[in-house]
């Protein structure tokens, strides 16, 4: 990341495809030695936001964040905006080099995942502005919904094009960011702009094209964070395999998100995932029942990592 050059955007020959690799090893190693039950997954280079650059949507470096971020595209129009996924754009063609050399490099050691997938109200954003999307939607409803039957293909499209890349491991492929081994072609998905919508928005533009593009997959995991619209109750009656519920920073503790964590586990597993408190680590663990729960806490070193497996391992 520090090598990414700030002020200009970026291309391809910005990542070089060999340091990548190396990357990848190195964090595969660093996450073994940590312990626990969690599989180490690759994937294509998580940090490019790979949905909005194929989308034409230009991205810059941010040393200060630590991160890479999308502006709209000049030359979004939507009235006429055209979107499909190209097999030939250079960021799909480095997509394919990081996934195939990410085969050869794992030699079968570790799984290879999905990268992060974007959702509908997330590309909305990227293509129309940050909150100008919602106001698209009151003004030109019309324009929103066909800008939004085309991402439907296009993020279907864009998400078998990474699941042929990746090598079965035990059955199964990785899952990002969970680090979990997930069901073979099982992909990643969030929703994260979906907080900025009414239950009315999110009902006329959004949920039933989520349905399509989760009934167009054999799997998917859906990524909520706990603050804002969270429409966890429509998600429970989709085809997804798990829901993942974050803990956020500032946000509802554990305890708060009770009620929403045993109507997930009623009928779904569930992912907790999160840089989780002591105090919210020892309530999960102590009301919620371990049948179909995963929890997924960030650590600073392996010490932590030990400390907390020492703490809440069952029957220790």
């Amino acid at each position: 990341m520090a090598k990414l050059v700030e002020g200009r955007a970026l291309t391809p020959e910005d990542f070089p495809i060999e340091e990548f690799i190396v990357d990848s090893e190195n964090l595969h190693i660093a996450h073994e030695q940590c312990g626990g039950d969690f599989i180490w997954s690759a994937t294509a280079y998580w940090g490019i936001p790979w949905l909005e650059v194929f989308l034409g949507c230009p991205i810059y470096a941010n040393h200060s964040s630590g991160s890479i971020y999308s502006e709209p595209p000049e030359s979004f129009d939507s009235e006429s905006y055209d979107i499909r996924f190209d097999p030939d754009n250079p960021w799909v063609k480095l997509m394919d080099i990081m996934f195939k050399e990410l085969a050869v490099k794992s030699a079968g050691r570790w799984p290879i995942a999905t990268t992060r997938m974007r959702g509908l109200t997330d590309l909305l954003s990227a293509l129309y502005g940050g909150t100008e999307f919602v106001m698209a939607m009151l003004t030109a409803p019309h324009d929103v919904h066909r800008i939004a039957d085309m991402l439907v293909k296009f993020w279907v499209e864009a998400a078998k094009f990474q699941l042929e890349r990746i090598p079965s491991f035990y059955g199964g492929i990785g899952s990002f960011y969970y680090y979990a081994w997930a069901p073979k072609k099982t992909v990643w998905y969030q929703e994260d702009a979906v907080t900025l919508l009414s239950p009315d928005l999110y009902s006329e533009f959004i949920e039933e094209r989520i349905r399509t593009i989760v009934n167009s997959l054999d799997g998917t995991i859906m990524h909520q964070h706990s603050t804002g619209f969270v429409p966890t109750e429509s998600y429970l009656k989709m085809n997804f395999h798990a829901l993942e519920l974050h803990i956020d920073e500032g946000g509802p503790s554990a305890e708060e998100l009770s009620e929403k964590y045993h109507s997930i586990l009623s009928t779904k597993p569930l992912i907790i995932w999160g840089d989780i408190p002591e105090k919210d680590m020892d309530w999960i663990f102590s009301n919620l029942p371990p049948e179909g729960l995963s929890v997924i806490t960030i650590v600073k070193n392996c010490n932590e990592a030990k400390e907390i497996w020492h703490k809440y391992q069952r029957g220790k």
